[in-house]
């Protein structure tokens, strides 16, 4: 009976713990984000636990209750969370379309300069991972001046923590090295938390300093009892890079699965990242079986990502482009009331009417042509980026193909009519003589010998099935 009685009292005492927990962790987050309106605070809690699903399945619940009372702004906040949430599993355009939705809701609204600051973040984010780095800085630029008509001291904070951490991306992807590091410094200064110093241990760890680089990842680590799942899962793997530059590739693995881990429940972009660095450290580990399946994990992801980003491009593009025509619409309306109205008030002076008229239809071609040029630069960034392609190559990116297809479609579309079977390796290999590298480039860029390179030339002019006498690379610059 004694016995009994001490179990029920244990049990009674554990589920008192149990519940002072919940309760402690539950009002934990609610004052984390407690300054931010409703919708927002709650999808961050959802974050924090690394609830994805739940968070999605909150937002669609909530959007179809505001939508019956008509509450616009929480609609508006809503629509944002969503397309946050699409952006963080890599669904580029369906984040692009809910951040259209909410755009056009808070177009003359700027009662709520937080939702707009929220808003144009997304967007450059977006444009950030697009490849549309001008439009992305733009973007961030909105967002800056809507942050700073922000009242609220905490939420001025947090939103302005969030535009420098994509602001220092984006300054990294241009090798803008003076503007990442005053980012840097300034990230530091509002909010020294896990991903400020995450990502100046990224930067050592690029400039192969891994003491300084583990300084930083340690103090990361130092705040991760305030970080989200998702925030330490960026953090694990950067540790994972950390050890891969110090040759433990053990250590780095363990480090890449325990981030995978994570990753997988959202489904986010950086599994791809992740795929292609654990098969490479199975592959120095001698584990060719298992480097092998993560490679497969990491070509399918990367084809559905692909695919999903070019529809994603399109449609900013189409946006962008839309924009432009009804200014230009504007604009020649502005004109034809300003000839109706000379020619009311003076049919007299015909002259000078007609005159005015000419003046303006050739400022109006200039503008039309300037807006052609934008165009052009717009569609150039898109298709030709080469510099960046070359530097993906050299860094061993695994976003190289996916630019490269970006910058090359018409090859990548002849090359895949002519061998639709092609493997992703394979396709690699022609993408870099397309690019007119020797073979000895080739070698040193993935780590074989010239009798490597020519055997693999050998095996790859047999599956493309082009002649013997035919000069392989001759006939991929022609293709």
């Amino acid at each position: 009976m004694n016995s009994y009685l001490f179990y029920m009292f244990s049990s009674y005492k554990l589920k008192i713990i149990l519940l002072f927990l919940v309760l402690f962790t539950t009002r934990y987050w609610s004052q984390e984000y407690s300054f931010l309106p409703e919708p927002v605070k709650t999808t961050k809690e959802y974050l924090y636990t690394g609830s994805y699903d739940n968070a999605m399945k909150f937002n669609t619940a909530e959007l179809e209750k505001y939508k019956k009372i008509n509450d616009q702004k929480n609609m508006a906040a809503v629509y944002i969370n969503i397309g946050n949430l699409l952006f963080i599993t890599a669904k580029y355009k369906e984040s692009i379309e809910y951040l259209n939705k909410a755009k056009e809701i808070l177009r003359n609204d700027n009662t709520v300069p937080s939702l707009k600051a929220y808003l144009f973040n997304e967007y450059g984010k977006n444009y950030s991972r697009l490849g549309l780095f001008e439009q992305s800085g733009r973007s961030f630029n909105l967002s800056q001046e809507y942050i700073n008509k922000i009242p609220d001291q905490k939420q001025k904070v947090y939103y302005l923590s969030l535009n420098y951490s994509w602001k220092r991306q984006l300054f990294f992807e241009l090798k803008a090295t003076d503007s990442m590091l005053s980012v840097e410094k300034k990230m530091l200064q509002i909010d020294p938390g896990i991903i400020s110093y995450t990502r100046i241990a990224d930067r050592f760890i690029e400039q192969k300093q891994p003491d300084s680089a583990e300084y930083y990842m340690n103090k990361a680590l130092s705040f991760s009892d305030k970080a989200t799942a998702r925030e330490k899962a960026i953090a694990w793997f950067s540790y994972g890079d950390l050890y891969t530059v110090k040759k433990d590739h053990q250590k780095a693995l363990d480090y890449y699965l325990k981030s995978l881990s994570i990753l997988e429940s959202y489904g986010d972009l950086e599994i791809l990242v992740a795929y292609d660095s654990i098969s490479s450290t199975y592959k120095h580990l001698n584990n060719f079986e298992k480097s092998n399946e993560y490679l497969r994990k990491y070509t399918n992801l990367s084809n559905t990502i692909d695919t999903n980003k070019k529809a994603a491009v399109d449609l900013a593009v189409a946006k962008l482009m839309e924009f432009k025509n009804k200014e230009k619409e504007r604009e020649e309306n502005k004109l034809y009331i300003l000839i109706a109205a000379i020619i009311i008030i003076s049919i007299a002076a015909v002259f000078i009417t007609k005159r005015i008229y000419l003046n303006k239809q050739l400022k109006k071609d200039q503008q039309l042509e300037e807006k052609n040029a934008e165009t052009y630069k717009l569609k150039m960034q898109i298709n030709d980026s080469f510099e960046e392609l070359a530097k993906l190559m050299n860094e061993r990116s695994p976003l190289f193909l996916i630019r490269f297809k970006e910058v090359y479609p018409d090859f990548y579309e002849k090359l895949l009519a002519h061998t639709p079977n092609i493997s992703e390796h394979d396709l690699k290999f022609c993408a870099y003589m397309r690019l007119n590298l020797s073979s000895k480039e080739i070698c040193q860029l993935e780590y074989t010998s010239i009798r490597t390179a020519q055997t693999k030339k050998y095996r790859l002019k047999k599956k493309l099935n082009i002649p013997t006498e035919t000069d392989l690379q001759k006939w991929i610059l022609e293709l």
